[in-house]
């Protein structure tokens, strides 16, 4: 009995690592003083989230942004944060699913697949900071933003299924052409 307790319970962390958001493929470049960034992401959304978008319900992801400036004395210093979100959606009435991205264009799509693998590509994210030559990092962190939910999957705050993130993925930021 105690070892298919813990079975049953290691079988729960494993089930939370597939809900994570992976952050590969990062491009960072720069025109002047504007950044451009661009990254893939890796999501395993589990049924019951696929069951949730094919009855309507938009899932709104936030990504925050941060340029940080290092330092050997003090902790790191937070020079510019932005958050931008992105939202995948089935549209019942005209059965296709649509994305807006973080630049808030939309595209549409017949199929979940097609629509997911939109919206897993961040293309074109531009920010700027004055850079005075220091020593910085970008911080990526992308979730699941629960509190865009609707109203009766807020109130399970305890079930993980919801629980998306991607933690901090952190780039250096050096000299760009």
């Amino acid at each position: 009995l105690s070892i298919s307790l813990l079975l049953v319970i290691g079988n729960k962390f494993t089930v939370s690592d597939e809900r994570k958001i992976i952050i590969k493929d990062v491009v960072i470049s720069k025109n002047n003083n504007l950044y451009n960034l661009n990254f893939d992401q890796e999501v395993k959304l589990d049924n019951s989230i696929r069951e949730a978008i094919d009855k309507g319900i938009p899932l709104v992801f936030k990504l925050i942004l941060k340029v940080v400036q290092l330092n050997e004395i003090f902790p790191t210093k937070t020079i510019k944060k932005q958050v931008m979100y992105y939202q995948i959606e089935y549209k019942t009435l005209r059965k296709i699913y649509r994305i807006v991205d973080i630049n808030e264009q939309k595209y549409e799509y017949k199929t979940m697949e097609e629509a997911i693998q939109k919206m897993l590509k961040i293309e074109g994210l531009e920010f700027s900071f004055d850079d005075d030559g220091k020593d910085y990092e970008l911080w990526i962190n992308i979730s699941l933003d629960r509190k865009k939910l609707l109203k009766p999957l807020q109130v399970n705050y305890i079930n993980k299924t919801w629980s998306i993130n991607s933690g901090n993925s952190v780039h250096r930021i050096g000299p760009l052409n």
